[in-house]
């Protein structure tokens, strides 16, 4: 790394200890200027160009060698130990990676670097942090991607689908970063049904009970009749009655009478949600996807989601769980509005939730880990209480972390080398499978195939052999995941059970999994009122996490009523209007370039309804084996 002076322009939030980027730098020094694209105007490194004849990577001298700093703004992303696939990437490229990441995902680490003028080589952080990718473009603390390529790695055109350039790129035609676990249209196979992104789960055993009790209460045609929360009377099979929010109230308020406590196999919490932080909570994305909870008008206009009746009646749903007491326990536990990620997991671990609406592969070791301790999680879905099938975002989508390059690397040349190398089909192979040689080999059919070698396949099946030592999947900051899929063997796989486990978590969810890409839209950052948006859109965030708790925990339906409007009222104050307008041009554009006009999948053209209430756990026939 090299020093470099601060940009002005930013919040000032970051000299008073705000996650969010400086908008003027604490020590008062000047920012480049920005160009007619509203975009920082970089100067280049005067490196010698790269042509274009063979991969770039294969231009970085032999002699090379260089050890670059990586951060990954994320607590909970495992920085791998020294192994052959890092010893590889060193023997091809003469790179070495040092990665670090937060002890908090407060955004505090990242702001302290930005104040000290110490940037790492390469920073990761996640696309859902708009704000904070556009500010980091916008104020010329990264390179962009084009610039580098075509100087240095014109290969890298080549070797990233260029859906995903496109997705990325501003009003000036330029991506600021590479993400990593991307679904682009180009590997996607035809008709392919990808997994959801969210995910219901529910403790096998004390669903398998609740439904042998749910059984007894259906009438001589196998239908429950119940209280709808509009007051009309319905009925619907008793094998779905769980699914239904008046039926999963029921479920969990018999849960928590007849397992609460805390010896083994008993239970704190009949639904444990993600842990909240000051910018919301995952589960209520999740939730408002099982209630189908439209992201678009019927006349194909974009919806904001928290002031729609259908996410306010949500909300209200959820109060009433926060604030139902059986046997003087409410059926969602206080301890969750405070827990960490390390909290909710050891609920989940230790087998002590009813259900849960935490992101399964976010948990995917202590659903593994509950397993192992008798206490096996299946899926399970919820419908709204008109009865609508749930609408999945299923798992496709343009990126998790999205990974830059920042303008205090030294070496800027070689590192989009790096990311070319690690983004071509022999970079991908190396971090899904390892090794060519040593964990995989061809197979000698007519079309080639990956098969894992006997050596690699007996030291996963020996459980006191570790195979970290291999690297496989440890360096997956670029990895196109979709790629993976297709490539990974399918016999002779080498999963263990419990990796088995961990891939089939939601996969009988898939059966209400969409395509949700219309509302991944970008923001144009070279925008005039982009700046104002910013704004806008950080004091807006920070105000619906706070209030959101608070709804929640709200005493009663009407004072949870009273917040949400209060709420409502000071959304608008803070140019709600402005966000409403930005993100609506952005839906359209982003419709445009998808092809479509109609995004929401109930009502596209063809859109068959796959409600089964018979199979409240999703299609159970859709578990791979492998």
């Amino acid at each position: 790394m090299k020093g470099k002076k601060l940009f002005a322009g930013f919040l000032t939030a970051v000299c008073a200890g705000s996650f969010v980027l400086p908008m003027a730098a604490c020590n008062g020094e000047t920012m480049p200027p920005i160009g007619e694209d509203g975009m920082a105007e970089l100067t280049y490194p005067d490196f010698e160009e790269t042509p274009s004849d063979k991969n770039s990577w294969e231009y970085i001298p032999e002699d090379n060698d260089m050890t670059i700093e990586w951060y990954v703004d994320v607590s909970s992303w495992p920085i791998p130990a020294e192994n052959d696939v890092l010893r590889k990437i060193k023997e091809d490229t003469g790179i070495s990676i040092h990665f670090t990441t937060p002890v908090q995902d407060d955004g505090q680490k990242l702001s302290t670097m930005i104040a000290g003028g110490d940037l790492p080589d390469v920073i990761s952080t996640t696309t859902s942090k708009t704000q904070t990718l556009a500010s980091l473009a916008q104020q010329g603390y990264v390179y962009d991607i084009n610039t580098l390529a075509d100087k240095w790695a014109p290969t890298l055109y080549d070797h990233l689908p260029e859906d995903v350039m496109d997705w990325w790129a501003y009003g000036n035609n330029k991506t600021y970063g590479i993400p990593n676990h991307y679904y682009s249209y180009e590997d996607i196979p035809e008709g392919e049904q990808l997994q959801p992104n969210g995910g219901m789960m529910v403790r096998k055993d004390l669903f398998d009970a609740w439904q042998a009790h749910a059984e007894t209460l259906a009438d001589s045609n196998g239908m429950i009749s119940y209280e709808a929360l509009d007051g009309s009377t319905k009925s619907v099979e008793w094998q779905g009655y769980i699914t239904t929010p008046e039926g999963f109230k029921a479920a969990a308020t018999w849960a928590m009478s007849n397992y609460y406590g805390t010896g083994n196999g008993q239970i704190t919490t009949a639904l444990q949600l993600s842990q909240f932080t000051d910018q919301g909570n995952a589960s209520l994305e999740w939730l408002a996807q099982f209630f189908a909870i439209p992201f678009e008008t019927r006349d194909g206009k974009y919806e904001y989601r928290f002031t729609q009746e259908e996410y306010a009646e949500m909300l209200y749903w959820l109060n009433d769980l926060c604030s139902t007491r059986t046997n003087g326990n409410t059926l969602i536990s206080r301890d969750n509005f405070t827990q960490t990620y390390d909290g909710v997991g050891s609920v989940i671990a230790g087998g002590k939730a009813f259900a849960t609406l935490a992101t399964p592969q976010d948990y995917q070791m202590h659903f593994a880990t509950a397993k192992d301790g008798g206490y096996e999680y299946v899926s399970m879905y919820i419908t709204n209480s008109d009865g609508d099938a749930p609408v999945l975002a299923d798992i496709r989508g343009y990126g998790y972390l999205m990974n830059m390059i920042t303008t205090d690397c030294e070496r800027p040349d070689l590192v989009i080398k790096l990311f070319d190398y690690l983004s071509s089909d022999e970079g991908q192979r190396l971090v899904c499978f390892g090794v060519e040689g040593e964990t995989w080999n061809w197979t000698d059919e007519e079309e080639p195939k990956i098969a894992y070698t006997e050596d690699y396949l007996s030291a996963k099946g020996d459980q006191g052999q570790s195979t970290a030592s291999y690297g496989l999947m440890t360096v997956d900051l670029l990895l196109n995941y979709q790629y993976y899929d297709n490539m990974q063997p399918r016999t002779n796989h080498g999963k263990t059970e419990a990796e088995v486990f961990r891939a089939n978590l939601k996969r009988p969810l898939s059966v209400y999994a969409y395509d949700y890409n219309a509302t991944h839209f970008v923001v144009d950052a070279t925008d005039d009122r982009f700046q104002d948006y910013n704004n806008a859109l950080t004091r807006i965030n920070a105000l619906i996490g706070q209030q959101t708790t608070k709804i929640l925990q709200a005493t009663s339906r009407s004072e949870a009523e009273q917040i949400y409007q209060q709420t409502v009222e000071l959304l608008e104050k803070r140019n709600l209007a402005l966000v409403i307008e930005l993100n609506s041009e952005a839906y359209q554009a982003t419709k445009e370039k998808l092809g479509i006009t109609v995004a929401w999948p109930a009502w596209q053209e063809g859109y068959v309804n796959p409600l089964d209430r018979t199979q409240p756990n999703g299609d159970l026939s859709l578990y791979r084996t492998y």
